[in-house]
């Protein structure tokens, strides 16, 4: 097994491009109407996009994590103002990393179903949308003292279904092997 199995997609500046992109076609659709229309949907829909959309959805776009031998890095997405950072400065990303002896359990969270190493096969993962926030929650939760951590694995189901139940094993063989 290699050093280091990743999930999720890595930040990069596709948030500011689409929210720049597509603020420039409303506000040119509001250019029909005058300028003072363009400038203010102009920057109703930068906010909107930067502010609230991206934000909210950041982890399940972007949610990238690894496991590494000595433990699982992920992006810091504790608060707000970590994700907007994110999108204002994807060059300057910030991870948090749990060491294995930190990590007390595990499960996968798929919908509503819970699932451990021992049954992990009888997962049928159903199939994640296009859409970011239509997603069905497929993580997997470590359990740290009196905290849990949600790592996402519905990007990589929608976009590598055939292999991401294999990976899926493979880390919680190692995370088995290395916490117990």
């Amino acid at each position: 097994m290699t050093d280091t199995i990743e999930f999720g997609k890595r930040i990069n500046h596709r948030p500011l491009i689409v929210s720049f992109i597509g603020s420039f076609f409303v506000g040119g659709l509001g250019l029909i109407a005058n300028i003072k229309v363009a400038i203010i949907s102009f920057l109703a829909v930068l906010f909107l996009l930067l502010c609230i959309y991206f934000p909210v959805n950041l982890p399940k776009i972007f949610g990238h994590w690894q496991l590494e031998n000595h433990g699982i890095s992920y992006y810091k997405m504790n608060s707000y103002w970590d994700k907007l950072k994110m999108i204002l400065f994807p060059n300057r990303t910030e991870f948090q990393f749990i060491s294995y002896s930190q990590i007390k359990g595990f499960e996968v969270i798929e919908r509503e179903n819970q699932y451990d190493l021992n049954n992990l096969l009888t997962i049928k993962p159903a199939k994640q949308s296009f859409l970011p926030f239509l997603r069905k929650p497929f993580l997997l939760r470590l359990e740290i003292n009196q905290d849990k951590i949600d790592l996402d694995l519905s990007y990589n189901q929608f976009h590598d279904s055939k292999n991401t139940l294999f990976r899926l094993s493979n880390v919680l063989k190692k995370l088995a092997e290395k916490i117990d």
